[in-house]
Formats: C-alpha cells, sequence, structure tokens
C-alpha cells in the first residue's frame, strides 16, 4: 500500500510524503503506482519549473519514499499545487482504497 501524508499548518500545506509501493500489481505494471508517479512528477515539474516556488525535494528508490517540502518563502504560491495534487490523490483513493492511502496532519502548533 502507498500511504501519502500532507503536513499543514494554518489552513496551509506544507509538505506531502509518498511512502510504498500501491502493490496492486507488479512493479512495472501497477497502474495505481505509475498514477501517483505521474502526479508526483507532474507537480514537482509545476513547482521547481513554470512557478519557481522554492521547494525541496527528495527520492529514495531503496525507501521507495518521495517527499516534497515547500520551502517557508514558497507556501503561499505553492499551495495550489500541492492541493491539485492533494485533490487527485484523493480521488484516486476512493478507487483504489486498498492499495492508496491519503491523509492529512495538522500541526498547527507554532515553533
Amino acid at each position: 500500500m502507498t500511504k501519502v501524508t500532507f503536513s499543514s499548518r494554518g489552513g496551509k500545506l506544507l509538505s506531502v510524503d509518498i511512502l510504498g509501493h500501491a502493490g496492486y500489481a507488479d512493479e512495472g505494471e501497477d497502474i495505481v503506482c505509475a498514477a501517483i508517479s505521474s502526479a508526483v512528477m507532474l507537480t514537482t515539474v509545476l513547482l521547481d519549473d513554470i512557478q519557481h516556488v522554492p521547494a525541496d525535494t527528495i527520492s529514495q528508490d531503496e525507501d521507495t519514499r518521495i517527499r516534497i517540502t515547500l520551502q517557508e518563502s514558497g507556501v503561499e504560491r505553492g499551495q495550489d499545487a500541492l492541493r491539485a495534487l492533494k485533490l487527485y490523490l484523493s480521488v484516486l483513493e476512493q478507487n483504489y482504497s486498498e492499495f492508496l492511502s491519503v491523509m492529512e496532519v495538522h500541526t498547527d502548533a507554532e515553533d
């Protein structure tokens, strides 16, 4: 199962953490993993190359993990991209709930 966790504070999305293979089919034939990967790549291109929003992206193949974190200066401008990703993955979760879990964690405590 792929677990997706969005982190937010004060109603603003700050990051998304995607962990694990969906397990819908064998690697290379898994349409759920392909849909997730494609959406994440599009979001990264949108943030980096189109909107020029400062974000840190970490990809760890050995852990099957991707994390996108908006830098403080990019939180406002990065909202549409992360909200669109969250909406897309939530709709995908409705159709493939055995293979994908999407949640949001609120960290409203100030640093």
